[in-house]
């Protein structure tokens, strides 16, 4: 038994366990917040990513678009977090200089260069055959009328920077973990964002009742294990309703 499962008690007292499964879960986000806790170049791809999300959505690109911008930023974090991983194992195993050592760390960083590299001319591909953005390049320049994504792939967008602005915020604040505490509840911001996604889509009063009383549930459930309090609960509700608002509401309103 590794130490890790000795301290959790978890993962091999019950293997193939439901208690299990949600551990490996649990230790796996972990691990990517030690990569964007520990690797600079991680939390720039990080912002990287936000802002291509933004773009795909204020721009209105086809969802076909935004399934091959979604891949290209996918590789570039996934080889990063391989890299990481090689780097830590060749730390651990080696306590000293070897050119070996050195040139294993450089392939790997050569594999994320690739990655970064395909990424870039993906989105430059897509972008620059997109009418939105080449507009703001005439004179005078064309501003997007709204976005074209439909209420599934937008609601994606939403999750994903969301899950950005909460890991900035726990790496602002000193939070070790990323699943639980901090000083916004990412659970009860998921939980609104989702449910007022529902409500602005379907539009149907029973529909958003329903949809915002298991958001309340599922903050609720953070409060009863005290896992945050009143006011970190409540701040991670806003900020899943403020961003499904700016997603969904804005561009009609605009």
């Amino acid at each position: 038994m590794d130490k890790r499962s000795e301290e959790s008690g978890t993962e091999e007292a019950k293997p193939g366990g439901r208690r299990s499964m949600i551990d490996s879960f649990h230790h796996a986000f972990e691990g990517l917040y030690y990569v964007f806790n520990t690797q600079s170049s991680m939390r720039v791809q990080s912002i990287a990513t936000a802002l291509v999300l933004i773009a795909a959505w204020g721009f209105g690109v086809t969802h076909l678009e935004l399934l091959i911008l979604l891949t290209a930023m996918v590789a570039v974090l996934a080889a990063e977090t391989f890299n990481t991983a090689i780097e830590g194992v060749l730390d651990v195993k080696v306590d000293y200089r070897d050119e070996h050592v050195g040139l294993v760390k450089d392939v790997a960083a050569g594999g994320v260069l690739i990655c970064s590299i395909y990424a870039l001319l993906v989105g430059v591909m897509v972008f620059a055959s997109s009418e939105a953005f080449m507009g703001l390049f005439q004179f005078p320049p064309e501003f997007p009328d709204r976005p074209v994504l439909g209420p599934l792939q937008i609601v994606l967008v939403g999750l994903l920077l969301l899950a950005v602005f909460i890991v900035w915020v726990k790496r602002a604040t000193g939070w070790r973990s990323f699943l639980t505490g901090g000083m916004v509840s990412g659970h009860a911001a998921l939980g609104f964002l989702v449910a007022s996604s529902i409500a602005f889509v379907t539009r149907d009063p029973s529909v958003s009742a329903l949809s915002m009383a298991l958001a309340l549930l599922l903050a609720q459930s953070r409060l009863q294990a005290d896992i945050h309090k009143l006011s970190e609960v409540s701040l991670g509700a806003l900020v899943g309703i403020l961003l499904a608002l700016l997603l969904f509401a804005w561009p009609v309103i605009g």
